[in-house]
């Protein structure tokens, strides 16, 4: 079994892009050459900044909170790195690396300008957005249980057809994915939210209450005892502005001990037509991975080195051999404070990338907890109990 140790149980603690330049804020920086060009990608717009090298992170920060609203605590500055020590609200523009020299200069001014060009991501939701009547909100998660859905998804014709379909490649290409963080030579997991790492109150957070708490007891320990053996996707089954919100409130981006590589929404699923066991047809949204290795490398990822954990199996139809199923989470049931799933699965996570190194070929995950308990080897067969006694 793995070296680490198990803790103990404890509680659970606008769609067009659009381009623009600012102004700078006072008439004496209008005196002063703009060198830098920084561009942040927020939601599908793109907002660009002239700034002198002398101005700071804060100066950044006040110019976004004046194009979008968004308070500065709440602004997370994703691919900024100072040639030195941390990123502060006053480390200077001029102190920033420059990661490419590729450009979109001629977006923002003239192309021979000169000027430094840093791209970025903006994570973050404008205050007013943050909460919102669910009777006004259209986009609110649509997360359901899986109770009644189970279903006999089709045989491997069924699957072809659709990962050869128009209506996947379409979505393929609509997808644009923006990294937070590189991705690394190991194997790819793909993350649900929503009653599978956590279950979120809005309420919690509007009156103040500790984000930690609707944290699914073991996240923290499930996400940084599995990310020296994984790439992290977040795949969830929300609007982007949800998404943002989990996210930031949850200090899922800010963590030392785990790195999340790129995240996904609902507008990256489509909707199949699928079979329940009682033989009734119903259509549902899908996951498809297929989208994942085509947009980072079909090559290096596939069905081979991908685990999709999800508390809803319909969402893994179109790639039933990467699923591994949790059981929903929800913090008002009776027995959520003990629940143990997430430290039980990174366990068994663990197991497979050391046993299996990098190709998970021939292991059926629905059997992770008889292979955890010793009862079936990884990738089938009888456990190692009755070996030993023969």
């Amino acid at each position: 079994m793995s070296s680490f140790t198990v803790p103990p149980p404890s509680p659970p603690p606008s769609t067009t892009t659009t381009t623009t330049t600012s102004s700078l804020p006072s008439s004496s920086d209008m005196e002063v050459e703009c060198t830098h060009t920084l561009i942040a990608k927020w939601s599908k717009q793109r907002l660009s900044f002239d700034m002198t090298e002398t101005m700071t992170i804060y100066n950044l920060k006040t110019l976004l909170t004046g194009r979008t609203s968004i308070l500065q605590k709440r602004q997370k500055l994703i691919g900024l790195t100072p040639l030195t020590g941390k990123l502060t609200d006053a480390t200077k523009i001029s102190d920033l690396k420059v990661k490419s020299k590729k450009s979109k200069a001629n977006e923002t001014s003239s192309p021979n300008s000169g000027k430094v060009i840093i791209e970025f991501i903006l994570m973050g939701t404008p205050e007013a957005e943050i909460f919102v009547d669910p009777e006004n909100a259209e986009d609110l998660p649509d997360v359901v249980d899986d109770f009644g859905f189970d279903f006999n998804a089709g045989g491997d014709e069924w699957v072809r057809q659709i990962n050869n379909s128009s209506n996947l490649q379409k979505y393929i290409k609509s997808t644009e994915i923006f990294m937070i963080e590189p991705l690394r030579d190991k194997p790819l997991l793909v993350l649900d939210l929503d009653h599978t790492l956590l279950d979120f109150s809005r309420r919690t957070i509007e009156q103040g209450g500790e984000a930690g708490s609707l944290k699914r007891p073991y996240m923290d320990f499930f996400l940084s005892t599995l990310y020296p053996h994984y790439n992290f996707i977040i795949w969830s089954q929300t609007s982007w502005r949800w998404l943002e919100i989990k996210l930031t409130e949850l200090g899922m981006l800010t963590s030392p001990n785990y790195k999340i590589n790129f995240v996904l929404d609902k507008t990256s699923m489509f909707k199949v037509e699928s079979v329940k066991k009682g033989g009734e047809v119903f259509e549902h949204s899908v996951k498809p991975l297929q989208l994942i290795w085509e947009k980072i490398g079909s090559n290096k990822f596939g069905s081979h080195n991908t685990v999709h954990v999800d508390d809803l199996s319909r969402n893994f139809a179109l790639n039933k051999s990467c699923g591994l199923k949790c059981t929903a989470y929800y913090r008002k049931k009776k027995g959520a404070k003990g629940d143990t799933e997430l430290r039980d699965m990174a366990v068994y996570l663990v197991k497979l990338a050391e046993e299996r190194g990098g190709d998970f070929g021939g292991v059926e995950h629905g059997e992770w907890r008889e292979v955890l308990g010793g009862k079936k080897r990884m990738g089938g067969g009888e456990g190692g109990e009755k070996e030993g006694k023969k």
